[in-house]
């Protein structure tokens, strides 16, 4: 649980930060801040995700005791990665991929791919091992020094290219904190198997290739705007979508951090028939948070812009912000919610077509929509995320993957719409405040006494369970028993 939580307090930093950045730079330098952010996790993701990817998969406490191999594998690959990540990287500025190329602009992309590469694999290793306390000191200081160095970089220098420095260097403690304290004494460099790296790059290698081309189509439309329109109209895109992107993936994360690793270890324990049953209820839960994150946050769109945004992206954003949405809600299903099924069963892939499917609709709208500006963008981002997850969908029910939990869809749905019809309607004109106070309040008021009242996903009988259980353990505590 409190894995979950700091994996989400992490997202909504991550959100807070873009803001900041999004107010103190202008319109134009956030523009290529954001299209040099996207190219490094896109960098970062083909050299060294599929490491990562792996370690969250067959790193578990059991495989660390009884497999010291595997972590000096782990360990190796990353080291070997970080060439091939410095050549990518150089690879692309030679292309002329990137607009405002500098050997400045190339060392900051290249600190920023390694430094947020061996803080994510690092971060991985603390969740795969449920080591609680040494993720919450990584994640506080690194979201600590990023505001603490990059807001004031940025509001200093107005460069793009010295902001994704302070960015990286900021990064670059937590990193080094884990490289120093997750040390396993056992796990030598001669112990690495070049058999455990091909097993590894197997299972991780179509999750790379997936995810790959969904990073490629932030990249591609980026790119498409800023040399269409301009960094400005890049800028306001990458805000609107990132920003919807990065609210589902706080309530998706939280999920994420504490469920995948617990299914996993469960699957050694409790065989593969109770692991179906515990990816059906994940589903209903994931989707319990998703579907009214995603409507809720198309509903206060509005009143939030003119609250927190700088005053150049507020239209836009208003605008855009229920495609961005919906997008937003399509890509997290598929990664968040389905993906697990395929990687228990390690059938990942399946993965690979509809990302590539996704990549090639988003490439073949932005050459044939007309208009060179963020419409075209934002519908080609939204056909090709609706694309992807119907494909995994289909996938995933030709190949009989999920024991489906359709009732409580049926009522995640039914209460998603009674949001909807119940926060539309209120607004208070010239009091951006009021309406947003209003329309969260009673979206969370409708919401949750629907839920209640369905039982979705076992809701009353869980937290009923959960209230019995304490009381029964009160008289043992009191008795002189140590609670556990």
């Amino acid at each position: 649980m409190w894995t979950g939580a700091l994996y989400a307090l992490n997202a909504l930093l991550n959100l807070g930060l873009a803001l900041a950045l999004a107010w103190v730079l202008p319109a134009s330098s956030y523009g290529a801040f954001t299209l040099y952010f996207a190219t490094s996790l896109l960098v970062s993701h083909v050299s060294f995700d599929w490491i990562r990817s792996s370690a969250m998969r067959f790193y578990t406490p059991l495989a660390r005791a009884k497999e010291p191999a595997l972590r000096a594998t782990l360990d190796l690959s990353m080291a070997y990665s970080a060439g091939a990540s410095v050549g990518l990287a150089l690879l692309m500025a030679a292309f002329g991929l990137l607009p405002e190329a500098s050997p400045l602009a190339l060392s900051a992309l290249v600190a920023v791919t390694a430094a947020n590469a061996a803080y994510e694999y690092w971060t991985a290793l603390c969740r795969a091992r449920f080591d609680v306390r040494r993720y919450a000191v990584m994640v506080a200081a690194r979201n600590i020094l990023t505001f603490g160095l990059t807001v004031p970089v940025a509001a200093l220098t107005q460069s793009f290219a010295l902001t994704l420095i302070a960015f990286a260097a900021a990064i670059l403690p937590s990193a080094l904190y884990g490289a120093l304290r997750l040390r396993d004494k056992e796990a030598r460099p001669r112990l690495a198997r070049r058999a455990l790296a091909w097993r590894f790059a197997r299972y991780a290698l179509p999750l790379v290739v997936a995810e790959g081309c969904y990073l490629m189509i932030a990249v591609a439309n980026r790119s498409f705007l800023a040399r269409e329109a301009s960094l400005a109209e890049a800028g306001a895109y990458a805000l609107t979508f990132d920003l919807a992107l990065r609210a589902l993936s706080v309530m998706a994360s939280v999920g994420d951090a504490v469920l995948f690793p617990r299914l996993v270890a469960d699957l050694h324990v409790k065989g593969a028939a109770r692991t179906r049953q515990q990816i059906s209820r994940n589903i209903a839960v994931m989707l319990l948070a998703l579907a009214p994150t995603a409507i809720g946050f198309a509903l206060v769109a509005e009143p939030a812009a003119q609250l927190v945004l700088a005053e150049h992206f507020r239209d836009a954003f208003t605008r855009y912000a229920p495609i961005a949405a919906t997008a937003a809600f399509a890509y997290t299903v598929q990664t968040f919610v389905l993906r697990p099924a395929f990687q228990v069963e390690l059938r990942t892939a399946d993965m690979p077509l509809a990302a590539v499917a996704a990549l090639l609709a988003d490439v073949a709208l932005l050459l044939l929509l007309p208009g060179r500006g963020l419409f075209a963008a934002s519908i080609a981002h939204l056909v090709a995320m609706t694309l992807g997850l119907a494909l995994v969908l289909r996938r995933a029910v030709v190949s009989r993957l999920i024991d489906w939990p359709l009732r409580d869809i049926g009522r995640i749905a039914l209460g998603t719409l009674l949001l909807a019809a119940s926060v539309a309607p209120w607004r208070f004109a010239g009091s951006a405040i009021l309406t947003l106070m209003a329309r969260g309040l009673c979206g969370a008021i409708v919401y949750g006494a629907a839920v209640w009242l369905f039982d979705v996903a076992g809701l009353r009988s869980l937290l009923r369970g959960t209230r019995s259980a304490a009381d029964g353990a009160r008289p043992n505590a009191a008795s002189g028993a140590t609670p556990i």
